[in-house]
């Protein structure tokens, strides 16, 4: 097959996916490029676009950027703030050179951390000789998007999942966005797995079901709060985050690791990663899973996972496009203050501090 071939096929392939894309978010066609396999795609975008040039991840490397980047034989650089969960814009600005290729997930997959949509248009900016790359795996849960810089420059992809929001982790079946003439250039030169039928009518059922996913973020983030409410009462450090997990710090991570996988419950252990130490990740599920996960907690021994000290690292806020650097209890008199009750009983004030 000839690349005018190639190009037909794909286009043919995915222009009704593109189209309804670009309906829902309200842009062209033409800037929308569906794929089978996002760690697929990521290694053949930097592959086909990183001339010699270094790659710095803000935040902790995850496994399927390090992988792309190997196979594309790119260098990576880290910039981490003072903990996982904040980000000093100033610092990320200074470790840009321009022409590097920065990746950014918003929010982050493994801590949740997030940027402003002025943060990112800085970043951008500072890079304007390279190429920005915003993963948006977790947009449906957080709902700051980058896609108004799509129109203030041409270096910048996003990249959507199709399956994520519904907590279909089988696929990593999802979209990009950028200019027009970049996604032609994906078109004409990317080497990727074609779409099947069978994918295609699970991405399409995907996009035609707004109400389903709603609910299901509605449901999401019910369970966060109720989870978070049972083990907080129990002792358990909680963080909730803008995404479908909940962070939760533990005395042993191995022994409440091993406890859980005994029961055939599945956690992912972060403690190996900078600024997680003590830190495990559980995904929200339904209820009746959720409910096994609490009950574990009611099982298990306390020295498990009960600390003497709490986490006060600091957490930045969002809001507004505003960016904001508070400890928890700032976080906590300002909840307590926006609330119009006078009343907190002792086991609320407790759950708010936690759940920051």
């Amino acid at each position: 097959m000839n690349m005018i071939e190639h190009t037909k096929t794909i286009i043919e392939s995915t222009d009704d996916i593109s189209q309804l894309v670009g309906q829902n978010l309200m842009i062209h066609k033409s800037s929308v490029f569906p794929f089978a396999d996002s760690d697929e795609f990521l290694a053949e975008l930097l592959k086909h676009n990183h001339n010699n040039s270094k790659l710095i991840s803000i935040g902790t490397s995850t496994p399927e950027l390090l992988i792309a980047c190997d196979k594309a034989g790119i260098e990576v650089a880290e910039t981490l703030g003072k903990t996982a969960f904040t980000n000093s814009i100033e610092e990320i600005l200074n470790s840009i050179s321009s022409g590097d290729i920065v990746y950014i997930q918003n929010p982050h997959k493994l801590s949740g951390a997030n940027f402003s949509l002025s943060d990112l248009k800085s970043i951008v900016e500072k890079n304007k000789e390279g190429l920005n790359i915003i993963d948006e795996y977790y947009f449906d849960f957080f709902g700051i998007s980058s896609i108004p810089l799509l129109t203030l420059c041409d270096n910048l992809v996003i990249i959507r999942s199709f399956a994520a929001p519904f907590g279909i982790y089988s696929s990593d079946a999802g979209f990009a966005l950028a200019s027009s003439k970049m996604i032609r250039h994906f078109k004409e030169n990317f080497q990727l797995r074609k779409i099947t039928n069978i994918l295609r009518k699970t991405i399409l059922a995907t996009l035609t079901n707004n109400d389903i996913l709603q609910e299901r973020l509605k449901e999401i983030h019910e369970e966060s709060l109720r989870i978070t409410k049972a083990l907080t009462a129990l002792g358990v450090q909680c963080r909730i985050t803008a995404t479908d997990f909940l962070l939760l710090r533990v005395a042993s991570v191995k022994d409440v690791g091993n406890y859980l996988r005994s029961l055939k419950i599945e956690v992912d252990n972060l403690d190996g990663y900078p600024k997680m130490q003590k830190y495990i990740r559980f995904r929200i599920e339904s209820k009746f899973s959720n409910d096994r996960f609490i009950n574990a907690f009611e099982k298990m021994p306390q020295e498990f996972y009960k600390l003497k000290t709490a986490d006060l690292q600091k957490t930045t806020l969002r809001k507004s496009a505003e960016k904001n650097q508070l400890s928890l209890d700032d976080i906590l008199n300002e909840k307590i203050a926006e609330r119009s009750t006078s009343k907190v009983n002792i086991e609320e004030k407790h759950l708010f501090k936690i759940m920051d």
